[in-house]
């Protein structure tokens, strides 16, 4: 049964007054002795937003147009001499928060001209988009800034410090809070930091779905989520954070691919010079470098540098000098599972059915285009050779549409599923012989550990960190045209050779103990948030009567 207007009406009132308390909390932050005027309007405003203006005290038609959900005030009243600041708020409506983001352009505003080249030849069209890529990753050193801003060495004695009366605080920037590498270890990172008695505040650097919501320990009173990608202009967003520091005694922030906290860290080194400041890395991106570049450009800013791969410790040392105990290698490992069996591989040879897997955004850097012509090929080198193929593809994103118009045209749409973003992946994966992954660029990819330790076989193309992890033997070229090549050869192979399987299942362990033998992720950055804590308690800094030992257990993965 549906729900009545009635319960509609109620469940978006809590909702607008429970985005208005995080808007009040912002807004008298970052304007602490002005008037503020704040109008809010659903998504579907003709207005741009978020925007600051200075309060005039009139109001056009069009700013309380169908979409107008009313106002708020903070601070003290306006003057003629404080008139104050003028607000405009959109607020996605709550049943889309948690839907698909694009994570791109949508497809049919790409040019015309690929999507005709796409429509006719689609291999052709991705092994073009391989050509310009490469000439992109020659050219990048090039194109883009590859040296650290200087940072100079102060004479004058450090400010000092007013610390605020409330415990000490992290703050953790994400990109946003939609399903990806960054955000899962962003929001294990909530989780470490609260253990180890930090209150945790985040911020997000865009707006977009919220298909990680659940996964946040929202209740917890020690934790505080501000959407400050939806809700805060890019240029108040330094002002902004130079006073949640000091309001909200923050000692240490993280940036998980979060630029606005990037860029407000000259703000933030020179009225808060205290403050530690960690990132995370994973991916070099062939078009500008990507996070690591920006992260090595900010470097005499960054107290560590936390790193995910041996391929990313080199980027750094090759490219910004950055070397020695500020550079950290922590893997996205459980620790916990150290020691513990693998499940053997499903597949055997001589099998007559074979579960093939896809996991990715349906985006560029994934390839599900590529994705689809290996199934295509391994679905019809199956019917010849009495091979039952199955396929399951979870993702969502722009490539999604053409994604199901090739699945039509192949007429495969009967052995392909197609899931959701948020679907259960390691049940899946348990379903599955093969993991297939011939994407463009990887950091190193999540998703690999998850096969390998679901029982599957991983191949991946060679790109990236991969090969620290996948075994030569299930590495594929970049080129798309070679890739599907070798990823149908290699499947051929596990199919009907009986010592292929043997020999990668234990290359595939081999390589994953030797990333288990180093520390992981959590044994690099916990040491740091607690140390940071008892540093802070020593110089008088932690409030007592806090209770800062609650509890809170992280979502499964």
């Amino acid at each position: 049964m549906g729900r009545t207007g009635g319960q509609q009406r109620m469940q978006d009132q809590d909702y607008i007054e429970q985005e208005s308390r995080i808007l009040r909390q912002i807004y008298g932050c970052l304007y602490p002795d002005q008037p503020v005027e704040i109008h809010l309007y659903w998504d579907k405003a003709k207005i741009e937003t978020p925007a600051v203006t200075v309060e005039t005290g009139s109001l056009g038609p069009e700013m309380i147009a169908r979409s107008y959900l009313g106002s708020l005030r903070i601070g003290p009243a306006p003057t003629s001499a404080i008139p104050g600041k003028r607000v405009m708020i959109t607020l996605p409506e709550p049943n889309r928060l948690k839907q698909a983001s694009s994570s791109g352009p949508a497809w049919e505003r790409r040019p015309r001209a690929y999507r005709l080249l796409h429509r006719l030849a689609p291999q052709l069209a991705e092994q073009a988009k391989f050509l310009v890529e490469r000439r992109r990753k020659q050219r990048l050193t090039i194109r883009h800034k590859f040296s650290r801003l200087s940072l100079g060495t102060p004479s004058l004695p450090r400010p000092v410090e007013v610390v605020a009366d409330k415990a000490p605080a992290i703050l953790i920037g994400l990109h946003w809070l939609d399903v990806g590498g960054a955000e899962s270890l962003g929001v294990e990172s909530i989780y470490w930091a609260l253990e180890a008695g930090l209150r945790v505040i985040v911020i997000t650097g865009q707006e977009g779905a919220e298909r990680l919501l659940d996964k946040l320990p929202l209740e917890h009173p020690n934790f505080s989520l501000l959407r400050t990608g939806r809700y805060v202009p890019r240029r108040e967003m330094s002002a902004f954070l130079g006073n949640l520091v000091a309001e909200e005694n923050i000692i240490v922030t993280h940036n998980h691919h979060c630029i606005p906290l990037y860029d407000a860290l000259p703000t933030l080194k020179v009225r808060h010079p205290h403050v530690v400041h960690i990132d995370s890395t994973h991916i070099v991106e062939y078009l500008d470098g990507g996070y690591p570049r920006i992260s090595g450009v900010w470097s005499n800013y960054i107290d560590y540098h936390h790193v995910i791969s041996r391929e990313l410790e080199a980027f750094y040392s090759r490219e910004f000098r950055v070397h020695g105990r500020r550079l950290i290698l922590g893997r996205l490992l459980d620790e916990t599972e150290r020691g513990k069996p693998l499940p053997p591989l499903r597949i055997k040879a001589g099998q007559k059915t074979c579960r093939v897997a896809f996991v990715g955004r349906m985006v560029h850097q994934k390839r599900p285009i590529v994705v689809v012509e290996i199934m295509r090929r391994l679905a019809r080198w199956g019917r010849r050779n009495g091979v039952d193929f199955s396929f399951d593809m979870v993702g969502e994103g722009p490539y999604l549409a053409a994604v199901e118009h090739l699945l039509t045209r192949y007429r495969l749409g009967e052995q392909v599923r197609l899931h959701g973003a948020g679907s259960d992946v390691p049940a899946i994966l348990k379903e599955n012989d093969i993991m297939i992954l011939p994407s463009s660029n990887e950091g190193l990819a999540l998703v690999c550990y998850e096969a390998i330790g679901a029982g599957c076989v991983a191949i991946s193309s060679d790109v990236g960190a991969q090969r620290e992890l996948c075994p030569a033997e299930m590495l594929v070229p970049w080129s798309p045209k070679s890739a599907v090549r070798e990823t149908v050869k290699k499947v051929q192979r596990l199919l009907l050779d009986p010592t292929f399987a043997p020999q990668v299942e234990a290359a595939q362990i081999a390589r994953l103990e030797v990333l288990q033998a180093e520390p992981s992720a959590r044994e690099v950055l916990s040491p740091i948030y607690k140390d940071l804590l008892a540093d802070a308690s020593k110089s008088g800094a932690v409030v007592q009567g806090n209770d800062m030992t609650q509890q809170v257990a992280a979502p499964s993965a």
